[in-house]
């Protein structure tokens, strides 16, 4: 039977995988070393392993909070035009989505990062072609993980308005969590989406994993990754960088899969926008926009 420890604590969500080790010793000195809030499990293996979790106490609901404009203002001030157009729909997008999704999938398990948007956007080939723009967008928009929560769904939001900022006619396929065709043929993309960016930001603790004779790491909503399927044995610097272009490659994939389901091959080959008129697109192409049926 496959050897399996859990990423996120199965009673915690917020507190996530930090340390492990096959001495109870060790893993209390790491414990008693750590300044956030932690969490302890001992998996009782034939050899056990202790895992220890840190995270925050608390988790916010997303009901809680008030998604004014002076909210958003004092934290997007200092970003250029484009940063703060991006910020601003993405935080939209993120009301939209707690209005139609249950409260319970909305917690916030973070704080908005609005800066990290700027550096998402900095790292777009823009002019490229269009799946390659759209995929990349998506891609850093997710990697940067900016927002408390939904920057997946948010991001397969922004890459639809990248196609839209071409051919404003463009019709997404239908990718509703609550449809049939999602389980089908978007879930496989986030699914591996998820599991890319958990091992990008963990190589070295999954390395540590496997030395134990862990097989399996299940993060929340039951997403298993595979350790023998990644390469950990790399510097954290080395395993970001590899990672991340795994993941560009990965969402550009699934901008051609959209780009052919919606029956469009004519804008497989289209040049994609430049950033101005992704901003311009964002500015005045969604002022009428209900955001909420795109989730």
């Amino acid at each position: 039977m496959a050897r399996l420890v859990f990423y996120h604590h199965p009673q915690a969500e917020n507190f996530s995988l930090k340390y492990s080790s096959a001495s109870v010793a060790e893993i209390l000195s790491q414990r008693e070393q750590s300044d956030e809030s932690t969490k302890l499990i001992g998996y009782p293996f034939d050899t056990p392993v202790y895992v220890l979790y840190e995270g925050e106490s608390e988790i916010e609901s997303a009901q809680e909070v008030d998604f004014d404009q002076e909210w958003l203002s004092d934290r997007i001030r200092d970003l250029p035009r484009a940063g703060q157009v991006v910020a601003f729909r993405l935080v939209e997008l993120l009301e939209a989505a707690v209005d139609v999704r249950d409260e319970d999938e909305f917690r916030l398990y973070k704080e908005f990062e609005p800066q990290k948007i700027q550096q998402a956007l900095d790292h777009v080939s823009w002019g490229a072609p269009l799946p390659t723009v759209a995929g990349e967008v998506m891609s850093n928009l997710i990697l940067r993980h900016s927002l408390p929560n939904a920057n997946h769904r948010t991001g397969i939001a922004m890459l639809q308005f990248c196609i839209e900022s071409v051919d404003p006619d463009f019709e997404m396929p239908r990718t509703h969590v609550d449809d049939d065709s999602w389980r089908e043929w978007v879930d496989p993309y986030i699914v591996d989406s998820k599991r890319l960016i958990t091992v990008r930001r963990n190589n070295l603790r999954f390395k540590q994993l496997e030395e134990l004779d862990v097989d399996l790491v299940e993060r929340k909503d039951g997403i298993q990754i595979r350790l023998a399927e990644f390469e950990l044995d790399m510097h954290w610097r080395e395993a970001l960088t590899e990672y991340a272009g795994q993941h560009e490659s990965h969402c550009t994939d699934f901008a051609q899969a959209v780009l052919e389901r919606a029956g469009r091959d004519d804008l497989l080959d289209r040049q994609g926008p430049t950033k101005q008129e992704f901003i311009t697109y964002l500015e005045n192409g969604l002022v009428e926009r209900d955001f909420r049926e795109m989730f």
